[in-house]
C-alpha cells in the first residue's frame, strides 16, 4: 500500500506502525479499518497487558489506546509505557467513550497521553489527530538531530580551534563582544579568556603605542564591513614584542535571506552588517624576520659582488691597456719590457684576489688547516713589506718598519701570516691618498720570553680615507648585517681597490692563529689603524730553519700539453720551450691519445674542463696505453678544491695544478720528478 500525501512516512520508507488497543471487537474493526485507509500498517490489542508486551515487542511509532480494558485501565497502560525508558517516546492517542469531562482529560494527560479523542469520533478526526501527533514527534526528531548536530559541530571546531597555532575567535559585531576565543588568544594578550569576551577592547592593551590608532580605526571599520587585515606589534606578558597578523571575515545570513534582500537583482550584501565576525590572530614574527633577513641578505650580496666587480677589474684595466700595447704594429722595446711588467703584476695580484676567495670559501666550509710551526714574526713582516713595496713606490708611500730586538717566535703558518700583513698593507696602500704615511710596529707584552709565552701587538696605521663607524662595524665581513640603520648606507666604494675582500680571510687567518684583530679610526679622512695581537711562543724553543734550497736539475723533458683553449695552449708551449723542454699539443683528449702513441711523452699536462672527452677520461684512457707506463699525468685546471683534486687522483693523475700555474711550482714539480727517477 501506498501512502497519500498527507501521511507520515518512516525514515526507512516503511509504512508507519500503529498499534490499536481496544477490548470491543467491532469498534476495534472500525478504527482498524480507518488506520488501513490512512495507510498505517495496524496490529492489535485487547487487553492492557497484550498492550505492553506487542509495544515492547514492536515499538510502534503510536498507540491508539481505550480508556477502558478489561484487565488495567488505559489509563494504567498509558502511565506503564511512559515510565519505562524502553517505550517511553512511544506516542499514546487516549480515546474514551461518551462525553468525556475535562477532569478526565487532564488525568490523561498527567499520566502520560500526548492526545485525547472522544468516541465515536469521525474518521477524518481519527486520522488528522495521528497526523498532528506524528508531525510533532517528526519535528521533535528533527530539533534533537539538529541540536546534536550543532553540539557536535561545536566540539569539533572547538577541538580544531584549539589545535590552532593561530588564535581563533569569533565576533558579535550587534552587542560588541567574543562569542568564541580559543586559549591561544588568551595567551598571546595576556588576559583570561572571560574578559576578553565580555570586554574584547582589551585586546588594544598590550598594541604597540605607534599602532594603536591605526589598529583602532581597522576595529571600527571591521564592526561595518566584517573584514579587516592589518599587522601590527603587542607586547606579550613576558615583555616579547611580537609582530601580529590579525584577519577577519564576515559570516552574513544564508543564501536564501541574501536572495530575498535583493532588489531588482542589486546585490545588497554590503548595505547588510554582518551578523557573526570570524578571524584569526597569527605571530609572523619569525616570518617577517625571516622575510628581512632575506631581503637583507640579497642587498648584501648585491653590495658584495659590485665590490668583487670593482676589485677584479681593476686589475683587468691595466692587463688590456698592457694587451693593446703589444698588439699594435710596432711597440718600442721599453713598451714591450713596460706592459710585460704591467702583465706580471696585475696577474699576480687577480690571482691573489682569486685565491683570497677561493680561500674564504675553504674557510667558511672548513677545510682549511695551518701548518703548525715555530715561525719568526719579524720575518713574516718583513716579507709583506718586500711584496707591498712596489704598491708603496708607485703612491709615493712612506713607509716606516720599526720591530723589537728580541725573537718573536708565533705558532703558526709562515705563507699564512704573511699572507695577513701583506693584505692590510695592501689595504693601507690603496685607501691612502699619494704620498701618504704608513707605518708598522711591533710590540712584545707579556712576562720573559725566554721562559713563558706573552703575546705580540702589530699595529698597520695609515693616514688615509679612514672608516665611518658604520663601515667599522661590517669591516671584516662585507655580508655582515648591520647593527643599526644609519641615515645614509656606509660607503662601499673607495679611491682605488675596494672595501677589499681580503679583509675577511684576514680574520678568519688571525683567529685560526689564536689572535684577534681589530680595526679603529677616529672618522673618514683621519686614517686608520689595524691592529693584529697574536700569542708568542718561549723564544727559545724557536729552532730557525737551515735555509737550504734544494738544487734544479734542469733535465729537459718531453711533455704533451692538452688544453682545448688555444692560447693557454701556446703560452704553455711558449713558456716550456724556453725552458728547455721538447712540447707536443694536442687540442683535444681524442688528438692526445692518438700522439701518445709516437710521442710517448714523459710528462703530460692535462686540461680537466674539455669538451666531447673531459680530462678525466682522457687520462683513464692514456693509462691504458702500454706506452704511457711511467708517465706522470698532471692536471692543470682552474678546479682547485680539495674535491676536485680527489676526483683527479683516483682518475689516474699524479698530480694537480690550479690554473694559472705558477712557473715556479711547475718548476719545481719537474725537477721533483727527476729526483725521483734518479732515487729509482
Amino acid at each position: 500500500m501506498k501512502p497519500n500525501a498527507n501521511s507520515p512516512i518512516s525514515r526507512d520508507n516503511a509504512a508507519v506502525l500503529i498499534l490499536n488497543v481496544d477490548d470491543r471487537e467491532g469498534p476495534r474493526y472500525v478504527k482498524s479499518r480507518i488506520l488501513h485507509r490512512g495507510e498505517y500498517s495496524v496490529i492489535e490489542a485487547a487487553t492492557g497487558h497484550a498492550a505492553l508486551s506487542l509495544v515492547r515487542q514492536h515499538a510502534p511509532a503510536l498507540v491508539l489506546l481505550s480508556a477502558r480494558l478489561p484487565d488495567i485501565s488505559g489509563l494504567e497502560v498509558c502511565r506503564l509505557l511512559k515510565d519505562d525508558p524502553q517505550t517511553a517516546r512511544t506516542l499514546v492517542l487516549l480515546t474514551s467513550p461518551g462525553l468525556a469531562q475535562s477532569r478526565q482529560r487532564v488525568e490523561a494527560l498527567n499520566c502520560g497521553a500526548d492526545g485525547y479523542l472522544v468516541e465515536p469520533a469521525e474518521p477524518e478526526e481519527v486520522l488528522s489527530s495521528i497526523h498532528a501527533l506524528l508531525r510533532l514527534r517528526g519535528a521533535e526528531d528533527a530539533y534533537h538531530r539538529t541540536s546534536q548536530a550543532l553540539h557536535d559541530n561545536e566540539d569539533m571546531f572547538r577541538q580544531l580551534a584549539e589545535s590552532l597555532a593561530d588564535a581563533v575567535w569569533i565576533f558579535d559585531p550587534v552587542r560588541k563582544r567574543l562569542l568564541f576565543a580559543s586559549r591561544s588568544l588568551a595567551a598571546l594578550l595576556g588576559h583570561p579568556a572571560e574578559q576578553l569576551m565580555e570586554d574584547p577592547r582589551q585586546c588594544l592593551d598590550r598594541l604597540a603605542p605607534a599602532d594603536r590608532p591605526r589598529v583602532v580605526a581597522a576595529f571600527e571599520s571591521m564592526l561595518r564591513t566584517g573584514h579587516m587585515d592589518i599587522e601590527f606589534q603587542l607586547t606579550r606578558p613576558d615583555g616579547e614584542l611580537r609582530e601580529i597578523r590579525a584577519r577577519a571575515f564576515p559570516v552574513r545570513v544564508s543564501e536564501t535571506a541574501k536572495d530575498a534582500g535583493k532588489d531588482g537583482g542589486k546585490d545588497t550584501e554590503c548595505d547588510t552588517p554582518p551578523l557573526r565576525i570570524a578571524g584569526t590572530c597569527q605571530d609572523v614574527t619569525l616570518h617577517n624576520r625571516a622575510g628581512r633577513t632575506l631581503r637583507d641578505e640579497e642587498r648584501r650580496k648585491d653590495q658584495f659582488l659590485a665590490m668583487l666587480a670593482h676589485e677584479l677589474r681593476n686589475p683587468l684595466a691595466p692587463l688590456r691597456s698592457a694587451a693593446d700595447l703589444l698588439q699594435q704594429l710596432s711597440p718600442s722595446r721599453e713598451d714591450m719590457f713596460r706592459a710585460r711588467d704591467v702583465i706580471g703584476r696585475q696577474l699576480h695580484h687577480l690571482t691573489r684576489l682569486v685565491d683570497e676567495l677561493l680561500d674564504i670559501s675553504r674557510f667558511n666550509q672548513g677545510r682549511i688547516t695551518l701548518r703548525q710551526d715555530l715561525v719568526e714574526l719579524r720575518t713574516a713582516l718583513n716579507t709583506a713589506v718586500e711584496a707591498v713595496r712596489p704598491v708603496m713606490d708607485a703612491y709615493n708611500h712612506t713607509l716606516r718598519l720599526s720591530l723589537p730586538e728580541q725573537p718573536l717566535p708565533v705558532r703558526g703558518d709562515l705563507v699564512r701570516l704573511t699572507q695577513i700583513f701583506s693584505n692590510l698593507l695592501h689595504n693601507a696602500a690603496a685607501y691612502t691618498p699619494a704620498g701618504g704615511q704608513i707605518t708598522v710596529d711591533a710590540t712584545y707584552e707579556g712576562d720573559d720570553a725566554e721562559t713563558a709565552g706573552g703575546h705580540v701587538t702589530v699595529n698597520v696605521r695609515d693616514n688615509g680615507t679612514g672608516l665611518s663607524e658604520a663601515l667599522q662595524r661590517q669591516l671584516f665581513d662585507p655580508l655582515a648585517p648591520p647593527e643599526d640603520t644609519p641615515a645614509e648606507p656606509p660607503r662601499n666604494t673607495f679611491p682605488h681597490d675596494g672595501p677589499g675582500i681580503g679583509l675577511t680571510l684576514v680574520q678568519k687567518l688571525v683567529r685560526l692563529h689564536g689572535g684577534i684583530i681589530r680595526a679603529h679610526s677616529p672618522g673618514p679622512g683621519q686614517g686608520s689603524t689595524f691592529t693584529v695581537t697574536l700569542p708568542v711562543e718561549p723564544w727559545q724553543k724557536w729552532h730557525p730553519g737551515t735555509g737550504k734550497v734544494v738544487p734544479r736539475s734542469g733535465v729537459p723533458r718531453r711533455i704533451m700539453v692538452v688544453d682545448d683553449n688555444v692560447d693557454a695552449l701556446e703560452a704553455m708551449t711558449m713558456t716550456l720551450q724556453t725552458l728547455g723542454h721538447t712540447v707536443v699539443t694536442a687540442p683535444d683528449g681524442p688528438s692526445a691519445l692518438e700522439r701518445a702513441h709516437d710521442v710517448r711523452p714523459e710528462v703530460v699536462l692535462l686540461d680537466l674542463g674539455m669538451p666531447a672527452m673531459d680530462g678525466f677520461e682522457t687520462a683513464r684512457r692514456l693509462r691504458a696505453l702500454p706506452e704511457m707506463r711511467g708517465a706522470t699525468l698532471v692536471a692543470l685546471t682552474g678546479f682547485g678544491q680539495p674535491e676536485d683534486r680527489r676526483r683527479a687522483l683516483e682518475a689516474g693523475f699524479d698530480q694537480h695544478l690550479v690554473k694559472p700555474a705558477d712557473l715556479d711550482a711547475l718548476t719545481r714539480l719537474l725537477d721533483a720528478l727527476g729526483t725521483e727517477r734518479e732515487r729509482a
